[in-house]
């Protein structure tokens, strides 16, 4: 009958594993198995201990998420000055919005609010953030997005969410947000569910449209 194999040797097996190629003179040589499904230790009492390599999950580079009936995203999309054109640096950023959309079939409609600060005209602002919604929109449409999962709406100056008198205000008020109206950022399995997590949006269809500012 073969020895069970001893503390010392064990604790070689599980040392070893994650680390190819290994070896340590303890009574014999461990090694990984080619495959990497465990550790052989040859020598006195030889065995096989079978141990699963554990993976890393690679961190996650996606600009964009899903935190409640929001889209999130870590960066702000960036146009010309004065214009509706998006800059190209905003442009995996956008991409990321459309994987977050595809990959959530649940969602069935979402606002892309646009928002500037108070600087200028009223007209003028509400006309601009009227035309980088649409721009954004678009853009979305150009990567695949359905065009009837999307309202673009514009809101010049008038829900800041910070003072328009400082510059890191008015920084912050110009944005774009992409808000779930229809349907839910969470899958629950169950289409009348998400239905009714959203029953309480108000529905934007009568609002202006607009996009973000730089």
């Amino acid at each position: 009958m073969k020895a069970k194999p001893s503390f010392r040797q064990l604790a070689v097996a599980f040392l070893c594993v994650g680390f190819a190629g290994c070896s340590i003179g303890l009574n014999g040589r461990a090694t990984l198995n080619k495959d990497g499904s465990g550790v052989v230790i040859d020598g006195e009492d030889a065995m096989v201990i079978t141990a699963k390599r554990r993976e890393l999950a690679e961190p996650s580079t996606s600009k964009a998420k899903l935190v409640g009936q929001k889209i999130e995203i870590t960066e702000k999309v960036m146009f010309e000055i004065d214009k509706a054109t998006i800059k190209e640096e905003s442009h995996d950023l956008l991409n990321d919005v459309a994987t977050v959309l595809k990959d959530n079939p649940n969602i069935k409609k979402i606002r892309i609010e646009g928002h500037t600060d108070a600087q200028g005209p009223d007209i003028y602002n509400q006309r601009l953030s009227d035309d980088r919604a649409k721009s954004v929109r678009d853009f979305l449409i150009d990567a695949g997005i359905d065009e009837n999962r999307m309202v673009a709406v514009g809101y010049g100056e008038t829900q800041p969410l910070a003072d328009n008198e400082t510059a890191a205000g008015r920084e912050k008020n110009r944005r774009v947000e992409f808000n779930i109206i229809e349907g839910s950022g969470t899958t629950t399995g169950d289409d009348t569910e998400a239905e009714d997590a959203s029953a309480d949006v108000v529905d934007s269809s009568a609002e202006p449209l607009t996009a973000d500012e730089e």
